[in-house]
């Protein structure tokens, strides 16, 4: 199954973004010529259809839009900018940001990426960018005629206990097989009406249905790991099959037999190998600093080109934020 990239709602045409995690680190098996090509790849694809979104009515980030719920300022500001230029650019295009679990902090009463996102992109007076979170009281939207719901990640409140009201369609941010609380609630949205449930959080895109209601699991907006997808950027292949072969723009696990050995250099995005029969992956560990909250703003404003008037603002609105706290 393919990720779903686009979907039709009533009369509107919707643009679905899975999880994009921006700023997640690929060190573990990358050789440090290669080191920040991932991170480029991830962001070059999230900038490219924040510029193709004009096309949609709507559009919808499933959740996880950052990796964690600290990430260095520049991601934030690279992924806010992108967002305020689509929006004004497209000012008949509504954009939905859905809270997802790696958006916050365990610690509630934390601030983090998707904090700072939210008051620069509200700081600007952006009327078409909403910011989905788990203290919304009703978190409905009208689509194309169509009464959806909008569901965060809740980290307090059963997955069941959020949806409250009647809706036809829903979107959240919803584990599928496994999760205690944030197990999809099928049978409450089916009591709400809902027919179909999309949702983040699970990176392999699926579809299936339980308790009358249609599943979707739209899928991150690359993959991340093996196991996300069908061999589009993450293969397994055996010694032999690594002879000969073009694998520069993959992420390759070589599966070795009792006695082999890699000897050989593989050119490739990222290498890790596994013993047949272990679970057990052997690569070169690199441990990378922490979030680093007293990083500088001014480099982070560099980094992602962000206008003079609009470093003013953002500085303005962040100190009086903190100074309130």
């Amino acid at each position: 199954m393919q990720r779903i990239t686009e979907i039709e709602i009533g009369t509107s045409r919707v643009g679905i973004l899975g999880d994009p995690h921006l700023g997640r680190a690929f060190v573990r098996g990358v050789s440090l010529e290669k080191r920040g090509l991932r991170e480029k790849m991830v962001m070059d694809d999230f900038q490219q259809r924040m510029k193709a979104s004009g096309k949609y009515d709507v559009f919808i980030c499933m959740g996880d839009l950052f990796d964690k719920w600290a990430v260095p300022y520049s991601i934030v500001f690279q992924a806010a900018w992108a967002f305020l230029q689509a929006a004004s650019k497209n000012p008949d295009t509504m954009y939905y940001v859905i809270g997802g679990n790696h958006d916050i902090a365990r610690d509630l009463e934390k601030k983090g990426a998707l904090d700072l996102f939210e008051l620069i992109v509200s700081g600007r007076g952006t009327r078409n960018v909403e910011v989905v979170r788990h203290t919304n009281p009703d978190p409905r939207a009208d689509i194309g005629g169509v009464t959806c719901g909008l569901y965060a990640f809740h980290p307090t409140m059963s997955a069941a206990d959020v949806v409250s009201r009647p809706v036809e369609i829903a979107f959240g941010h919803w584990d599928t097989m496994f999760g205690d609380g944030n197990l999809i609630p099928t049978k409450k949205l089916a009591e709400m009406g809902c027919k179909i449930a999309y949702t983040g959080h699970v990176h392999l895109p699926d579809e299936f249905k339980r308790d009358g209601v249609k599943v979707v699991q739209v899928g991150s907006m690359q993959p991340y790991a093996h196991g996300e997808d069908n061999g589009e950027m993450y293969v397994s292949l055996t010694l032999d099959e690594v002879e000969g072969q073009d694998l520069s723009d993959k992420c390759v696990r070589v599966l070795l037999a009792p006695g082999e050995r890699l000897d050989q250099e593989v050119d490739c995005l990222q290498l890790t190998v596994q013993r047949v029969g272990t679970n057990d992956e052997e690569a070169e560990e690199v441990s990378m600093g922490d979030f680093d909250l007293m990083a500088l703003f001014g480099q982070a404003f560099e980094a992602a080109a962000v206008p003079d008037d609009v470093r003013s603002q953002i500085l303005t609105r962040f100190e009086e934020t903190r100074v309130a706290e």
